[in-house]
């Protein structure tokens, strides 16, 4: 399931703006092809235009999302229960949702994501990447006009003595469909992850973000032309 709302508002028209000569979301139309795990690549819009680019890239659109599920509060678990209810998605069935605004998640990944979510057992996944220490760990707030360490000095140590950490990336979410009405996120339990590495991981929100994603875009399109070459 590939939500593709026409109305963002940071970047407008995000998920059909051009990336390396392609509209973004087509980028995730292929992934999920090359993926080789799917059935059927479904997009959920409420826009005309997005429908027809989507379904020229290979997927389908099996009905225009009601303008109601299109605001800008309405999340990806709205748009995925909608969107089971409109195939009649039985409720032991997965939905692997792939969102546009991650343009540079590759098949394999999807399909790695799948394993580690079939071979877990889960009824979750989602994929996270990296997050650098000192950006959680050295966290600051204010609090009542004062700025202060989030987590006092626990953690005021050399960024190699600092534990690990992930953040979801929201390239990849994977849930079971009951489990899913049920929990109303991704992040029940049990839930699974997929590693990805921050050169694939890139959301784009913003223009400096698709500028981002054009020059990775272009130089990973050049490195697998010159494998074939």
């Amino acid at each position: 399931m590939i939500p593709a709302r026409g109305g963002s508002k940071r970047l407008a028209r995000k998920n059909i703006l051009p990336l390396a000569g392609r509209p973004m979301l087509a980028w995730t139309i292929q992934a999920a092809g090359e993926s080789g795990i799917f059935d059927r690549v479904l997009v959920s819009t409420e826009d005309a235009e997005i429908a027809s680019l989507a379904e020229a890239a290979g997927a389908e659109v099996p009905e225009m999302r009601d303008a109601a599920l299109a605001g800008d509060t309405v999340t990806n678990v709205a748009v995925a229960l909608d969107l089971a209810r409109a195939i009649r998605w039985p409720d032991d069935d997965a939905v692997v949702c792939l969102q546009p605004s991650s343009p540079l998640r590759t098949g394999v990944q999807i399909a790695d994501a799948w394993r580690r979510y079939r071979d877990a057992a889960a009824d979750f996944l989602v994929s996270v990447s990296p997050v650098d220490p000192h950006h959680f760990h050295w966290a600051m707030q204010e609090v009542d006009g004062r700025w202060g360490m989030v987590f006092g000095d626990r953690y005021m140590t050399v960024r190699q003595a600092l534990p690990e950490i992930y953040g979801p990336n929201g390239a990849i979410k994977i849930a079971r469909i009951g489990a899913l009405r049920r929990k109303g996120d991704f992040f029940g339990e049990p839930l699974a992850v997929s590693v990805m590495p921050q050169s694939t991981s890139l959301h784009v929100a913003t223009a400096t973000d698709l500028a981002v994603a054009e020059t990775l875009m272009r130089e990973r399109n050049l490195a697998g032309a010159d494998a074939k070459a």
